[in-house]
């Protein structure tokens, strides 16, 4: 069991495992709980119920990130390749640079969010060292630094009216969250 943790704009912080929720539900003034799960934690005195979603009742400034990694990317364009739209996983995931390596002084300076895009292995290699309009591919969104890191795509259907960006198929998530 996991709690998700909303900020005061009932945004998505952090997701915790279900006993620190728990935890953090007797011990934090400043949480509220909005929903439980239908299951508990027992103790020798007491039972308790999980709390499934949390609320901070004071507005927490969430971290900004930046360090751009493949990670990040890849959540950022929701693990879909840019350029041809298929479903990107583990195996035939990779990030391409839309204005190649070689146009710049340095690797470092290529390695920004908005020139980086979450790509399939195949549209990689067909694009090679080239421009998308040389390779004659197209972006299907132009990349920028994200807002939030935040994302969750799978979970609990408990979650699913705290967060609008879930699709049918439920919450896992990918976060660079506040420590709570």
């Amino acid at each position: 069991m996991r709690t998700l943790i909303l900020n005061l704009d009932f945004k998505p912080l952090s997701i915790v495992s279900g006993r620190r929720g728990l935890v953090l539900s007797m011990s934090n003034k400043n949480m509220s709980v909005l929903e439980y799960y239908d299951l508990t934690y027992s103790s020798e005195y007491d039972i308790f119920d999980i709390p499934a979603v949390m609320l901070y009742n004071v507005f927490v400034k969430p971290p900004v990130r930046k360090i751009v990694s493949k990670k990040y990317i890849l959540a950022r364009d929701k693990m879909v390749c840019q350029y041809c739209s298929v479903k990107l996983n583990h195996l035939n995931s990779s990030v391409d640079h839309v204005i190649p390596i070689s146009s710049f002084s340095s690797k470092g300076k290529a390695n920004t969010w908005d020139n980086l895009v979450a790509c399939c292995r195949k549209c990689n290699t067909k694009k090679r060292d080239r421009r998308p309009e040389e390779a004659g591919m197209n972006l299907i969104s132009i990349p920028k630094q994200p807002i939030s890191f935040m994302t969750i795509q799978e979970g609990p259907e408990i979650w699913r009216k705290y967060v609008s960006s879930m699709q049918n198929s439920g919450l896992g998530c990918e976060t660079q969250a506040a420590g709570v």
